[in-house]
């Protein structure tokens, strides 16, 4: 059940974003129990993203799993998300952040798990 909030600094077309989530999608189970079926993802782009004070070309990732995932199947995902955003957006790993949340409980399809 892993939801992914990217966000964005710059315009990204609706063709960009069925690619990215595309390939995110593709690379879901490389964490135990997570599949295209089971993630959603939302694209958000043309948001204003800071360092130093200065607005940058950036991306932040928020990844909220159910439970604890191990830490190197996160770390591979990690390393290809980044390589996915650097080749379909220009972003370099540089400016991009992400942070994993790892949810104890969690609701959907009407159910408290």
């Amino acid at each position: 059940m892993p939801y992914i909030d990217i966000r964005i600094s710059k315009p990204v077309s609706i063709t960009q974003k069925e690619k990215l989530q595309s390939e995110i999608a593709g690379i879901m189970e490389l964490i135990p129990g997570k599949n295209a079926g089971n993630t959603t993802i939302c694209i958000t782009d043309n948001q204003t993203i800071y360092r130093d004070t200065k607005p940058i070309e950036a991306a932040f990732v928020d990844i909220r799993l159910y439970k604890e995932s191990p830490f190197d199947s996160k770390s591979v995902f990690a390393g290809k998300l980044f390589s996915i955003i650097e080749n379909d957006l220009g972003i370099p790993p540089s400016n991009v952040s992400m942070n994993f949340l790892e949810m104890p409980c969690w609701a959907s399809n009407g159910n408290l798990f």
